[in-house]
Formats: structure tokens, C-alpha cells, sequence
């Protein structure tokens, strides 16, 4: 729960958002992701009016994880709880981590095949689709806690 849920920031000023966790209406097996949006509105001011002006409003969101204690980090343990499947043109990785994983990349036999940025949820299954899937060796490198990119042979 945020508190508070929409603010006003004057000029000059920032604003303190309390983030509260509510441990009873989580799983307590496995980590679970909420996304912070924040939208920034530049103000309008009474000297700019009538005159040729650029504004951009920006709009970040920001990933927020809850790790029930107990729960591990990722690091290069987690390649071990993931496993690849060939299953037509791609291919299924399962996540048997009790952590979201997120995939930066797919190489088959140390060649790129995927290009997108995947995330798996704990305990589940996802199909990637890859242009080779008949690779003997295949390369995943994921995002650890820290940004860092691990790669490994899985």
C-alpha cells in the first residue's frame, strides 16, 4: 500500500513516498512484483504564456520486488533452477526458483537468438520463440539483484 497515493510536488521540493507491506496477503514462498508509475507534469507558469514553450511529461515505472525471508537472491545458483524445453519453433523455459527471473538474452550454440528482455514468474513456465532451436548448447543470461549480467550454459 502507498502513502500517500497521489501527491503534488511544488517547485524545488520532493515528496517521500511510505511504501506498506502487507506480509499476510503475500505468498510467503516465493517473491511477488508490483510496479511503481510515476508520472511527472511539468507546472505551467504565468511568464511562458502566449510564448512557443517544449514540455515533456515523463513517466517512469519501477519494478518493486517483496522477498519473503528465507528466500534466496538470484545469482549464478539460479541457473540451476531453470530448465530449457525445445517445443516447436522456440523454446519453453521453466523457472522452478522461488525468484522472478528476467532473461536479457537466448544464445544457441553462443549466437544470439532471442531479442527481447523476458521475465518469468516463480514456479511458472514460459515459450520463447528463437530463430534456431536445434542448438546443443544453449546461454541465458539474467539480471541479478544488483543489475548485474550473469551468463551460464543451462
Amino acid at each position: 500500500m502507498l502513502t500517500p497515493p497521489v501527491v503534488k510536488v511544488a517547485a524545488n521540493s520532493g515528496q517521500q513516498i511510505k511504501i506498506k507491506i502487507m506480509p499476510n496477503k503475500l505468498p510467503s514462498n516465493k517473491e511477488s512484483i508490483f510496479y511503481l508509475n510515476v508520472l511527472d507534469i511539468p507546472p505551467n507558469s504565468p511568464e511562458q504564456e502566449g510564448k512557443n514553450a517544449l514540455k515533456f511529461a515523463m513517466q517512469n515505472r519501477i519494478k518493486l520486488f517483496y522477498r519473503p525471508a528465507g528466500i534466496a537472491p538470484v545469482n549464478k545458483a539460479t541457473f540451476k533452477k531453470l530448465l530449457i524445453n525445445r517445443s516447436g519453433n522456440g523454446l519453453v523455459i521453466k523457472n522452478d526458483s522461488a525468484n522472478w527471473v528476467t532473461i536479457s538474452d537466448v544464445k544457441a550454440n553462443n549466437v544470439k537468438v532471442n531479442y527481447e528482455t523476458i521475465m518469468i514468474a516463480p514456479l511458472e513456465s514460459q515459450s520463447v520463440n528463437v530463430k534456431s532451436n536445434n542448438a546443443n548448447n544453449w546461454y541465458l543470461t539474467i539480471i541479478d539483484d544488483h543489475g548485474n549480467y550473469i551468463s551460464d550454459k543451462i
